[in-house]
């Protein structure tokens, strides 16, 4: 019997993190900030778009207080410039955030939730190892 399928229309933050728990990822309900914390090879968080159409995959790593803007920027750019699954940016706390969307609109299954998950936590972190030469990331 194939999986339901996780549109807009039923897709919730218990529903995504009961995905990923049986994805034996480890997993917590921020059910206050809106978002569940993936921890497994890094810590990310898994947030729905407002119209529920995206789930966003987010990974935030601290910098250097001392990294100059332009050495913060120019990290940004190599990620951006060499990993077209992810994208990279400077928050407005100057943290350096790695994310990914995954499209709900139209229905995905759980198993495709969990293999982009996991793809992306793998190239999140291969990226900022990669791309950090000047050992901007704390």
């Amino acid at each position: 019997m194939p999986a339901e399928l996780v549109s807009p229309e039923n897709a919730t933050l218990e529903g995504l993190r009961d995905i990923f728990d049986a994805a034996l990822m480890d997993v917590e309900l921020d059910e206050e900030n809106g978002f569940v914390v993936i921890d497994d090879e890094i810590v990310a968080r898994a947030k729905l778009s407002d119209s529920k159409e995206r789930l966003q995959l987010i990974a935030c790593y601290k910098v250097r207080e001392d990294a100059a803007r332009i050495d913060r920027l120019e990290l940004v750019n190599r990620i951006n410039d060499q990993y077209v699954i992810v994208r990279a940016a400077m928050s407005d706390d100057d943290e350096l955030w790695v994310d990914y969307a995954i499209v709900l609109k139209g229905g995905t299954t759980p198993k495709h939730i969990a293999h982009a998950t996991r793809m992306f936590l793998k190239v999140a972190e291969m990226a900022v190892k990669d791309c950090d030469e000047d050992g901007i990331v704390a």
